[in-house]
């Protein structure tokens, strides 16, 4: 490597560590000119504008979905909407399921979440229920951490769901009808 591209790729390590450093501080550089514009956008597709703030009070808590789905002779398995196929995927896959937790509408939650277990049973279609269950993993502040408070899943949302056509043959196989 010569001299000239190595002091290149080290500033451009200095840079990278000077807007890391100021976004963890959150130091706002400048007014709306074209420095702060730059910055900005980089942070945002370096990651950097986020403040690592990994310990502060503000870390929220963790929302996880797991499906249990259930076969007609009393099998069972795992799946999951994460597929492993991208880490991005699967990042926007999370912020979904996060959704759950914003929303503040029972009729809307229950949508969304039959929307999952839609997704799931398209993907098993012998099976005959999916069961939803959303636990949040609480983590605890550092104070309480301290105080002897442990992190833990709590369960916040469990449902089942079967496939509409098995429901209604269900039904008139029992004489109720559709």
């Amino acid at each position: 490597m010569g001299r000239r591209r190595a002091i290149l790729l080290l500033a451009a390590a200095a840079a990278h560590i000077v807007v890391v450093c100021l976004g963890a501080l959150h130091v706002r550089v400048g007014d709306e000119g074209w420095a702060r514009r730059a910055l900005t956008y980089y942070g945002l597709l370096s990651g950097s504008d986020s403040g690592y703030s990994f310990f502060a009070p503000g870390v929220g808590t963790t929302l996880a979905a797991t499906f249990q789905v259930n076969g007609a002779s009393g099998e069972s398995a795992a799946d999951a909407l994460e597929t492993g196929v991208s880490r991005e995927a699967d990042i926007r896959v999370r912020n979904i399921i996060g959704m759950f937790s914003l929303e503040e509408d029972p009729m809307v939650r229950r949508s969304l979440v039959a929307s999952w277990a839609g997704k799931v049973l398209a993907r098993h279609p012998d099976a005959d229920s999916v069961v939803v269950q959303l636990d949040t993993f609480e983590l605890p502040s550092m104070a309480e951490y301290r105080a002897g408070k442990t992190t833990g899943w709590t369960l916040n949302y469990r449902a089942r769901f079967v496939h509409r056509e098995k429901l209604l043959r269900a039904r008139q196989s029992d004489g109720r009808g559709p």
